[in-house]
């Protein structure tokens, strides 16, 4: 990730799948593997060839554990501090 702007949108996809997806295996995988998002990463990235791997990277994870029921929130951990 070349920008602060990228980092953003990345973590904010992943929010949103994850909200969307309300504790859902089946859903979260299908809005995971949404091919939109790799033309929304193209089109708002056009110099970060790599962003969608790097989203598909760190959402594998998450379906992971989805499948095993385990389902993670975007809570920020310092608010609970």
């Amino acid at each position: 990730m070349k920008s602060v702007e990228s980092v953003r949108w990345l973590l904010a996809m992943r929010a949103a799948i994850r909200a969307r997806a309300e504790r859902d295996a089946v859903k979260f995988e299908a809005l995971s593997k949404d091919p939109a998002l790799e033309r929304e990463a193209l089109e708002k990235f056009p110099d970060e060839p790599f962003l969608h791997q790097q989203l598909q990277a760190m959402l594998e994870n998450d379906r992971i554990l989805a499948r095993n029921g385990i389902f993670l929130s975007d809570s920020e951990v310092w608010d609970e501090l």
